[in-house]
């Protein structure tokens, strides 16, 4: 009989450590009253294989680990700059890189359910990554995918190198301009100033509307 390891790496093409030791570890984390439900394997593997006919969850390398009910499930990513990381993958809003790590995810899990907290209430424990040169390659492939990975990025990048943001303010898409914002507001830097004036004029509502906020966070880290 094949372990949990063996039929990951039969999936994936790899299976990495601590994703075979979630399965052949104790319980895992199932609390109804808090929505969270943690999919025995041979389900996960199941919603895996659904979820693998979207071109972007094969480019992640996505592996489902639970399920609300609400089309938006945690998955473990096994591919990329984020290889280890647990993305929210949200069919309702924008996905984002929810957690760091696994045992991350995990521990969380266990201290919302504990408490009767629900699913959708975990805070964000994301890492910030050096994320420049895979954006740029992104920008320069402009394909749909490709912008739903730049936004995914932009959410937990760490400060943009001016060339990079140069580039992104160059976007047609103006999704990206509005994430590029958003994470300004995050990582605000004196330096910032001249793209958060930029993002604050720009044409589009939305975009400007959050380069405002952008901007009054980078004066306040220019005091």
């Amino acid at each position: 009989m094949m372990s949990h390891g063996q039929r990951i790496a039969a999936f994936l093409g790899h299976a990495p450590a601590d994703l075979a030791a979630f399965y052949d570890g104790d319980a895992l984390p199932d609390y109804p009253d808090s929505r969270i439900h943690c999919l025995p394997f041979d389900q996960a593997l199941a919603y895996t294989r659904d979820m693998h006919g979207i071109p972007v969850v094969q480019r992640l390398g996505l592996w489902v680990l639970d399920d609300a009910e609400d089309s938006n499930p945690h998955a473990y990513v096994t591919q990329g700059p984020c290889t280890g990381a647990v993305v929210h993958f949200s069919h309702d809003g924008e996905p984002r890189v929810a957690f760091g790590s696994l045992a991350a995810f995990v521990a969380a899990l266990h201290e919302a359910g504990g408490r009767g907290g629900d699913i959708d209430d975990l805070p964000p424990q994301a890492p910030a990554y050096a994320l420049d040169a895979e954006i740029t390659v992104l920008l320069g492939e402009d394909s749909e995918d490709a912008h739903f990975l730049v936004n995914l990025y932009l959410g937990i990048c760490a400060p943009l190198q001016m060339q990079t943001q140069e580039a992104l303010l160059r976007e047609d898409d103006f999704l990206v301009r509005e994430a590029l914002a958003a994470r300004l507001a995050q990582t605000a830097r004196p330096q910032d100033l001249d793209t958060a004036q930029r993002l604050a004029a720009d044409p589009h509502p939305q975009v400007a509307r959050a380069g405002a906020l952008a901007l009054a966070a980078v004066r306040r880290a220019g005091r």
